[in-house]
Order: C-alpha cells, then structure tokens, then sequence
C-alpha cells in the first residue's frame, strides 16, 4: 500500500515524517508512505516548533483560484512521476490541498489517482474554479460588505445565501488571522476592493453541485484553535457523508498521540481500503 504524505504549511516532508513517528510504528509494515516538500519555500508555519530547522515548504503559493489550479498541478505531477498511490495522508494545508484536487477531479468528472484519503486537521479547502461563489462575492462587493466586521452579522441586506457566506468565513479564516499573525491568508480586503480573480474561494457544501465521493477519514484534536475545529468540519462537511468517517483526538493542531487514538484512525483506514476494493 503506497501512500503519499502532504506536509502542513511552513513545513516540510521531513517534519511531518517526524510529527507520524508513533502513527507510523502502528501502521502495517505492508504501507509505504513517500513523504515530500511543497515546491514553494516559505517562513516556518504556525504551531512548527522553534527546535524545527527549515528549510520550510508551502503547497501553494497564495490561495487564489490560479494558486490553487497550479499547486492541483504540482500535486498531479508528483502522483504521476512517483506514483502510482494507493491513498494520500493529509496534515493541514496538504489535507486542504488534496480535497481542492479531489473536489476539481469531480467536478470535471475526471478519475481520482488514489483509492481514499486519510486527513488530519485539515485546513480550509479552496476552489480552483474562480466561478465559485462568484455570484455571492460580486453582491457583497457592490455592498462594499466588509467581511471582518461582526458588529454587522444577520444584515438585512444579505441574502441566507450571502449571510451563509459571510458566517463560513468568519468562523474560520477571519477569527484565523485575527488571532494569529502567522496564519497564511490574505488581507481581508481583497474581497471588497481587490482584484476579483484574487479572491479566494472557499468550498463549503452549499456551494457544490455534489459532494466529494471518494472514501476519506477525517481526524481532528478536540482541543485545536476552535477556528481550526471549523475549518476541519468544513472540509468533513463537503464530503458525502455515508463515504467519510471522523476521529477526534485528545490533542490540538497535532497528530494523534495516544496509542488508543491511532489504533482508532487506522481502524478507519482499513474500512477505506476495503470500500475502495469493494
């Protein structure tokens, strides 16, 4: 069983290989697991730990759905060159990424290079098509709908469709950056004065023409950054739902440490692998 490993952002191949070693001493010998580094070096991540030496890695150059098409593109080139793989281990930004591939592949109803996914608190999934939610981010642009602003939740300007809009982004990348200087993002006003094709967008089960049919398994720390916790549920959220299982843990933004833990995540794995042989 030959898995790819997706690092988090600001880290590295390396570090996530150190972050799995008691997650690796359970797993069966029979699993190969092919640990690599984003193309882009960046600053070290948040959460990487000072002792961490760089060089560190980002998946994606920015968030914007031309960031997000040319990281998909990265991604697909190293499931050619190194492939093939049987499943793909996802830590935060490489969970998020590796959902962005799935949700585009089909989208486009084009096959998936991989059997299942195993995520581990998984970061906000964006789209690469620059049509999503565009209908959405024109009204609350011509409104001038300054996004950060809580003071104005619930306006009666805003459709349920809008106000759902606003409340994903609020809950998870607005409370991100205002409560941590190093979360990735960027500025916030780019979605009221920015150049359109600038915008991140976001993916959130209202948004989908279906959701995301590959068996995957999704693990979160119940005492990560709440904002984290969203953005975890979000991406559990635009999978459908009898394909995709859930495993939270004692820790925070972290694998799972716990031998009962991780005896429960590899659990799940096998139920993904015998769905994807079934």
């Amino acid at each position: 069983m030959k898995i790819l490993c997706l690092h988090g952002v600001g880290s590295s191949g390396a570090i996530l290989e150190t972050q799995m070693a008691n997650f690796r001493r359970e797993l069966d010998p029979s699993y190969e697991l092919v640990f690599v580094d984003g193309p882009f070096e960046c600053e070290r991540g948040p959460g990487v730990p000072e002792y961490r030496t760089g060089p560190f890695f980002s998946h994606t150059q920015g968030y914007s759905p031309a960031d997000i098409a040319q990281a998909i593109g990265y991604l697909e080139d190293i499931l050619e060159d190194e492939g093939p793989f049987d499943g793909i281990f996802g830590f935060s930004q490489g969970a998020a990424l590796t959902l962005s591939y799935f949700y585009q592949q089909e989208a486009a109803a084009n096959p998936l290079r991989v059997k299942f996914a195993c995520f581990f608190s998984a970061a906000m999934p964006c789209s690469p098509d620059a049509g999503t939610g565009d209908t959405i981010i024109s009204k609350l642009r011509a409104l001038e709908y300054d996004i950060t602003d809580r003071e104005r939740c619930n306006c009666k300007d805003l459709t349920i469709a809008e106000q759902e809009f606003v409340d994903v982004l609020q809950q998870t990348v607005v409370d991100a950056a205002d409560k941590d200087p190093l979360f990735p993002w960027i500025d916030m006003d780019v979605y009221r004065y920015g150049e359109q094709d600038a915008i991140p967008r976001v993916i959130y089960p209202s948004l989908l023409a279906q959701k995301i049919r590959i068996p995957t398994i999704h693990v979160w720390g119940e005492n990560d950054f709440e904002y984290m916790i969203k953005m975890a549920e979000l991406a559990r959220s635009i999978c459908e739902d009898s394909m995709a299982k859930t495993v939270l843990h004692t820790g925070w933004h972290d694998m799972p440490k716990r031998r009962t833990e991780i005896k429960a995540v590899l659990r799940r794995i096998d139920w993904a692998t015998s769905q994807s042989q079934g």
